[in-house]
């Protein structure tokens, strides 16, 4: 994470890595889905150029440079251990369309090259006041010409709890100098004041999901985040006034959680029927719900916005992501499609009939056209539907052709990246940019022979040899049944 010059030495991301996150959302396969459905056509993801600020070890750019050999990937950021990280993997993959380097969001250059897209993920919550303005100013500067640029923070009314607390947390453990004492500290101060909150307490909701989150944390994720010395969450309102200095427009949410309306009571659906601009939209929204703390808003240039995208929708391919459990009621019967805690109690036909076909084909992905010809839906009814099921979270557009198989060919062939990784990792970035760790070394060692030039029994041999141990063909199907759903195999 970039930060000021006069940030003391050793740079504390420097001392404490921070763990290395993959987000799809920040990749131009998703940002111009979501441009789309906004209603905005971008640059073509496969010969576009990326700026990732505060990019960290640049694993996103490099799982994006993999996918797109004809793109240019630029990242900076302030830590010189996470670059140094990040070149190596660079090297490693064999790439040559990544530029990773050290650099100061306050002093990095404005002129120059432009990009079709920015992102700036965790950034803009945690860097001083004095950082955030020479932020956006950057990403006015360094953003092309109907260019998109995605940042991610903190936001307002339902970060509010999370401010005090962290203010509470860093003042009464500013003294410890060791981080893993001060990091456990903390969390038992946590557990004392989580275990004395009053009836009505104001804090108590917060502090309960953050006692139910930190079991699954990473430590050096909780001191970044939860021991910040810098965090300001701030409201999309204020977010979109400050870019808007910059020459900015807020375009939409990385997240779509702005299209769905109808769970808000008829008044508030009234109210913001006619609201058009996309911040005083999303603000409304945050205030009527309180429960959005995370925004990764969308920009453009108010001087030169994408063009406007016709029949956008058409352009996507879509992705199922829930699971389906079906019931009846005294209403009737009902499917009912969940992903982690987004869901949808789908009556309708058109509901069911869009979800229905996509989970049907799942792990591969249907256009809109298909998923019409699938329901036999009227169209506008089958939109309308699809619209909400992405809304919801159910469903993710994509805005690039499905790069992956779900059953390889007859010589199995791992994406590039995926065989790297593995040749001397346990973990891999999928061909859909996602996190896949693998428990078990034969896993691990069979990616690394799908290469292209083995058969299924020549891989079983391959495997034998390698683990002086009888692996059947049956057995080299079985692992592919497996791991083809987890895209890893390309054409």
């Amino acid at each position: 994470m970039s930060a000021a010059a006069d940030e003391p030495t050793p740079f504390v991301y420097d001392e404490v890595a921070y763990p290395a996150p993959l987000t799809p959302a920040q990749t131009p396969d998703r940002m111009r889905a979501v441009g789309l459905m906004y209603g905005y056509r971008t640059v073509e993801c496969a010969t576009a150029s990326v700026l990732e600020i505060g990019c960290g070890d640049g694993l996103n750019l490099v799982g994006i440079a993999a996918l797109y050999p004809q793109s240019r990937m630029v990242g900076f950021d302030l830590s010189h251990a996470a670059i140094e990280r990040g070149r190596a993997a660079v090297v490693e993959a064999g790439l040559t369309n990544v530029d990773l380097h050290v650099g100061n969001i306050l002093d990095y250059p404005r002129d120059g090259e432009k990009f079709d897209y920015i992102a700036c993920h965790g950034v803009y919550s945690w860097v001083p006041e004095h950082v955030r303005a020479p932020l956006l100013d950057l990403i006015a500067a360094k953003l092309a010409p109907g260019g998109i640029a995605y940042v991610s923070y903190d936001c307002l009314p339902a970060a509010a709890p999370k401010r005090e607390i962290n203010r509470f947390l860093v003042e009464r453990t500013r003294h410890i100098d060791h981080t893993d004492t001060r990091i456990w500290e903390a969390i038992k101060l946590l557990g004392m004041i989580t275990g004395n909150q009053a009836e009505g307490s104001r804090l108590k909701a917060q502090l309960d999901q953050l006692a139910e989150d930190l079991p699954n944390f990473d430590l050096n994720y909780f001191f970044h985040d939860w021991l910040a010395d810098f965090y300001d969450p701030v409201s999309v309102f204020g977010f979109s006034k400050a870019a808007a200095a910059h020459g900015l427009k807020v375009a939409g949410d990385a997240g779509l959680t702005d299209f769905v309306t109808e769970t808000l009571g008829e008044k508030m659906q009234d109210y913001l029927k006619d609201e058009t601009d996309q911040a005083k939209r999303a603000d409304l929204l945050d205030y009527a719900r309180g429960v959005q703390m995370f925004r990764r808003t969308l920009l453009i240039r108010a001087d030169a916005p994408p063009p406007p995208a016709t029949d956008p929708i058409n352009e996507l391919t879509f992705e199922f992501l829930g699971e389906v459990e079906r019931g009846e009621d005294d209403k009737g019967a009902f499917a009912k499609f969940t992903r982690g805690e987004a869901f949808l109690v789908a009556r309708s036909a058109g509901d069911i009939g869009v979800l229905q076909a996509l989970e049907d084909v799942s792990p591969n992905e249907l256009t809109a056209a298909e998923i019409i010809r699938r329901t036999g839906l009227p169209e506008a009814e089958a939109i309308a539907s699809l619209k909400k099921t992405v809304a919801i979270g159910l469903a993710l557009p994509r805005a690039t052709p499905q790069p992956y198989v779900v059953v390889p060919g007859e010589r199995p062939l791992a994406g590039p990246l995926v065989r790297t990784m593995m040749a001397s990792g346990n973990w891999t970035v999928t061909l859909r940019h996602v996190k896949f760790m693998v428990e078990v070394e034969p896993t691990r060692v069979f990616l690394t022979l799908c290469d292209g030039t083995r058969t299924r029994a020549e891989l079983a041999a391959e495997m034998s040899k390698r683990f002086d141990s009888e692996v059947g063909v049956e057995k080299i199907e079985a692992a592919i049944a497996d791991l083809g759903p987890k895209r890893v195999f390309t054409a």
